[in-house]
C-alpha cells in the first residue's frame, strides 16, 4: 500500500465542497475514473478514485511555522512565502492511498491537491511534504494542468537546493526523489556556478524519473565527451538517511558555503 500527502493551506477556514473539488477533477482530468464511496464525516471528506482511496482532512489552525519556516528561507517558486503564510489560518491534509507505483502516486496527489484548491477562494498553495516543498496556488495549478499531463511537473515535485562555495564552485543536493521511488542526488563539490549545478540536478532527476534507476554506481555522466562527473553511491552528506548518488567532479577547491540547508 502507497501512501502520500501534502497539506493545502488557507487564508480562511474552508467549508470544502466535495461536488466541486469533483468538478474540477473531472474538468481538468476527464480521464480519471468516476468517483465513488463519496463520503463527509464533519469536516473529513473521502471517496475513491479507481482503486485509490482520497481523504481529505481540513485542520483549524496554521500548518506548525517549524515546517514552512525552512521551506520558505529556501523557496525559489514563492518568494514572499514567509509573509504570507505567516499569518494563514487553516490548513487542509490530502492523504492518498492505494496500489500505486511512486510516479502515480504523485500524479494522483497533485491533480486532488489542485482540485482543492481550485474549488476554494481561501486556499493560498501547498507544501508538498515529500520534498519540503512550498508552491502557491496559481503556480501549483499551472502545472498540474499544462505540465503533468505531458510529463513529470519536476518543479513542484523536487527541490533543488545549491550554494555558493567560491566564485567558480558550488554544491548543493535535491530532495524529492525517494519519494518518486529513486535516490537523490548531491555533490559537495562541483566546479560550476549554483545555477549551473541546478539545471545539472534538474537534467539529472528528468532522466532517471522518465527512464528509472539507469544511472549505476561509477558511470560517468556529462554534457559531453569531455566532461566526466563521476556517479558514487555513497552516505549523504546532507542528512539524508538513504543512499544517495553523488556527483564527484575530481579536485575542487574546497570553502564554506554561505547558504543554509533546511
Amino acid at each position: 500500500m502507497s501512501l502520500g500527502i501534502a497539506m493545502v493551506v488557507f487564508s480562511e477556514i474552508p467549508e470544502l465542497s466535495l461536488k466541486d473539488i469533483q468538478t474540477s477533477l473531472a474538468s481538468h482530468w476527464p480521464a480519471l475514473p468516476h468517483p465513488t464511496e463519496e463520503n463527509q464525516q464533519g469536516v473529513t471528506l473521502s471517496f475513491r478514485l479507481g482503486s485509490s482511496d482520497v481523504i481529505l482532512g481540513t485542520i483549524p489552525a496554521a500548518v506548525p511555522w517549524s515546517d514552512l519556516e525552512g521551506p520558505c528561507a529556501t523557496s525559489l517558486l514563492w518568494r514572499d512565502a514567509a509573509s504570507i503564510l505567516q499569518t494563514h489560518k487553516a490548513h487542509v491534509i490530502v492523504t492518498i492511498s492505494g496500489e500505486l507505483d511512486p510516479i502515480a502516486l504523485s500524479s494522483l496527489l497533485t491533480q486532488v491537491s489542485a482540485s482543492v484548491m481550485d474549488s476554494s477562494p481561501f486556499a493560498i498553495g501547498v507544501l508538498w511534504t515529500n520534498a519540503a516543498l512550498i508552491v502557491p496556488k496559481a503556480l501549483f495549478i499551472e502545472f498540474a494542468v499544462k505540465i503533468l499531463p505531458s510529463g513529470p511537473p519536476l518543479d513542484i515535485w523536487v527541490d533543488f537546493r545549491v550554494g555558493k562555495i567560491s566564485e567558480k564552485s558550488s554544491s548543493g543536493f535535491t530532495t524529492g526523489m525517494n519519494a518518486l521511488g529513486l535516490m537523490e542526488f548531491e555533490t559537495q563539490a562541483a566546479n560550476e556556478i549554483p545555477s549551473e549545478l541546478r539545471k545539472r540536478f534538474s537534467s539529472l532527476a528528468r532522466y532517471v524519473i522518465l527512464n528509472g534507476p539507469v544511472i549505476k554506481d561509477g558511470d560517468t555522466v556529462g554534457e559531453n565527451a569531455d566532461e566526466q562527473i563521476r556517479v558514487v553511491y555513497s552516505d549523504s552528506q546532507f542528512g539524508n538517511k538513504s543512499k544517495v548518488m553523488r556527483l564527484d567532479y575530481g579536485r575542487v577547491s574546497a570553502g564554506k558555503p554561505w547558504w543554509r540547508f533546511w
